[in-house]
């Protein structure tokens, strides 16, 4: 009876750790969601280039600790920008 427990046990902490991983895959998925389309509405309202950049600038500003992609903005940028040459 105690093995019994014991092995019920175990499956239901690990049960309850994926559970809650998971769900906070789930909200960061939306949270990455929700900051991909603030991005789009700023690029879409821009006119040139030059707005271009100064959106993509605010946004990475306004949203840098949340991102955390390990790279500036101006690394960001240049990668994006470089894709338009391949």
């Amino acid at each position: 009876m105690h093995e019994e427990y014991f092995e019920q046990a175990k499956r239901a902490i690990l049960e309850h750790i994926q559970e809650m991983f998971e769900e906070m895959e789930k909200e960061i998925a939306m949270s990455h969601q929700e900051k991909y389309a603030l991005l789009e509405d700023l690029l879409e309202n821009a006119a040139h280039e030059d707005e271009l950049r100064v959106a993509f600038e605010q946004w990475y500003k306004d949203h840098e600790e949340d991102i955390d992609f390990e790279q500036s903005m101006d690394e960001l940028w240049g990668q994006a920008i470089a894709r338009i040459e391949e």
